[in-house]
């Protein structure tokens, strides 16, 4: 019925394929199977045959025995690469018709084989992040291109989609002379391997096919050291920093010593040490150079002000924020949590804007708040934060005064509303686009004269959506009376956009079922 595998994962030749018994009758009614005992499924070349085949015989797990399970995990895995390398190849021709379109395209971030715009058309079909979506794209055309046994292997369901990404993401490293090579030496092997044994081949691969490079290599990597904060669950947040081996290692060492020096009397484990350790260290509420609390009350009491030579600033007193009131005293800590630092306000102190219902922050209710960067927090947590340092407080009650349309007198968006179109859109009006409006240009949806500056033709846009939509005659963009805003992409489809919505989610009426997938 299906084309087997052998032990090596290849195709074994004269095995009855899906043509071999297809009949036009099966448009009415299944034909039944060859006489032929059919291979258990982990055996069968990954089809959409097979695939049917998975999802009849699977249609009832607990009617399967266990070693039917195993099979029917297998299959579906392979079939699962299969498709995936069938779309890679579709996402290649889509490169091919996509070359790069403008001169401005050089310009672009993140490089793409194709026009720099063409990520974003593959982002808002997937719903992907463009920094996503090119690196599908570009993961397909050097597949095609430079790789063509690996993306065999991949559907044929001899490797998976994480291997076939791990050997593609090592050929970067190399010239497009010496892929092969590399593919040649690690794919062999690396249907018996597990991920991790895969990539330390590889690794060993490219030092022994391009061993002068390597340090070439490491020097065009540090250039793209950074740090990175992305939002979490529950109120909390990652920070990620990518930086060389030995300063990467050293900072780890200095905390894991730091959280060792706390005690065996503090209750907190190693791993919660480290983090608020780091947290002080980076906020100023302990010394860099010294180790020591910047509170006075806590292990340490330099004060002498100069933490580069081994000191830290001084704590006299209350700090005044930006706007000149005191900072308030940071709270008690949860019993069971350590002691914490009140922070330091200052000239050097990053300025973070959380948005609240005044409601909630009078204590009316428990709205979520809006900690810009991050996205919702519990009404608790911004009250906290609202309470502390330097903060800057946007309400969602209208604010009274502020003028949101000025015509054709003048192209510059004005404080008042340009402060309004950034809380009312909070992101890039891009619909998959992420980066924060505070940062992002305000762009006018119809071309300043012919549209005018108003709340209801500006939107924020970051520099690469706002030449996307200047540069290029492919893509229509319209901005509704309501603050939606409608893309129309090259090929015909549309996305939108919406404005943040500050309402609280509605609670649903009692009894009330979940909606159906």
């Amino acid at each position: 019925m299906f084309d087997t595998l052998d032990s090596e994962g290849a195709p074994l030749t004269g095995a009855s394929s899906a043509e071999d018994w297809f009949d036009p009758v099966w448009l009415d009614q299944a034909p039944e199977p060859p006489d032929a005992d059919q291979p258990p499924m982990s055996q069968c070349v990954p089809s959409g045959w097979l695939a049917l085949e998975l999802d009849q015989s699977c249609a009832d797990p607990a009617g399967l025995s266990d070693a039917e399970l195993i099979d029917a995990v297998i299959g579906f895995d392979h079939v699962a690469s299969w498709a995936l390398a069938r779309q890679t190849r579709l996402l290649a021709e889509f490169v091919r018709r996509r070359p790069g379109d403008h001169p401005l395209a050089a310009r672009c971030d993140t490089p793409s084989p194709a026009s720099e715009f063409a990520p974003d058309e593959i982002g808002l079909a997937l719903r992907l992040s463009r920094t996503t979506a090119t690196g599908r794209l570009v993961m397909a055309q050097t597949l095609v291109a430079d790789l063509p046994g690996t993306l065999a292997a991949w559907q044929a369901g001899t490797i998976d989609t994480l291997k076939a990404r791990a050997i593609t993401e090592a050929s970067y490293l190399l010239p497009r002379e010496q892929r092969g090579a590399l593919e040649a030496r690690v794919l062999p092997r690396a249907k018996t391997q597990t991920i991790a044994q895969l990539r330390a081949a590889l690794a060993r691969a490219v030092l022994a096919i391009d061993p002068h490079g390597a340090q070439d290599r490491h020097e065009r990597r540090r250039q793209d050291r950074r740090v990175v904060v992305s939002p979490d669950e529950e109120g909390m947040a990652t920070l990620w920093a990518l930086l060389s081996a030995p300063d990467a290692t050293a900072a780890y060492q200095r905390l894991c010593g730091l959280a060792r020096s706390l005690g065996a009397d503090d209750p907190r484990g190693m791993d919660a040490r480290r983090a608020d350790l780091l947290a002080e260290l980076l906020t100023g509420r302990r010394c860099a150079a010294t180790g020591n609390c910047m509170n006075e009350d806590c292990l340490g009491d330099c004060n002498s002000g100069d933490c580069n030579s081994g000191d830290c600033n001084s704590t006299e007193g209350p700090s005044n924020d930006s706007s000149g009131a005191a900072a308030s005293p940071a709270p008690d800590p949860p019993a069971g949590h350590g002691h914490r630092c009140a922070p330091t306000a200052g000239p050097g102190k990053p300025l973070v804007s959380v948005i609240v219902p005044i409601t909630m922050l009078l204590g009316l209710d428990e709205q979520p708040g809006e900690l810009l960067g991050h996205g919702p927090i519990p009404a608790g947590l911004a009250r906290e934060i609202a309470a502390e340092g330097t903060w800057r407080r946007l309400l969602t009650d209208p604010v009274s005064g502020t003028l949101l349309d000025y015509g054709r007198t003048t192209y510059t968006p004005p404080a008042g509303l340009a402060d309004f179109v950034r809380a009312r859109d909070l992101h890039c009006r891009f619909p998959i686009c992420g980066q924060r409006a505070a940062t992002a240009d305000l762009d006018h949806t119809v071309p300043y004269p012919d549209g005018e500056t108003s709340e209801h033709n500006l939107h924020a846009s970051c520099r690469h959506h706002h030449r996307l939509k200047t540069h290029t005659t492919s893509w229509d963009i319209d901005q509704h009376p309501d603050g939606r805003i409608t893309w129309t992409t090259p090929t015909g489809h549309t996305h939108t956009s919406h404005p943040h919505n500050y309402q609280p989610d509605p609670h649903p009426p009692p009894g009330a079922e979940p909606p159906p997938f």
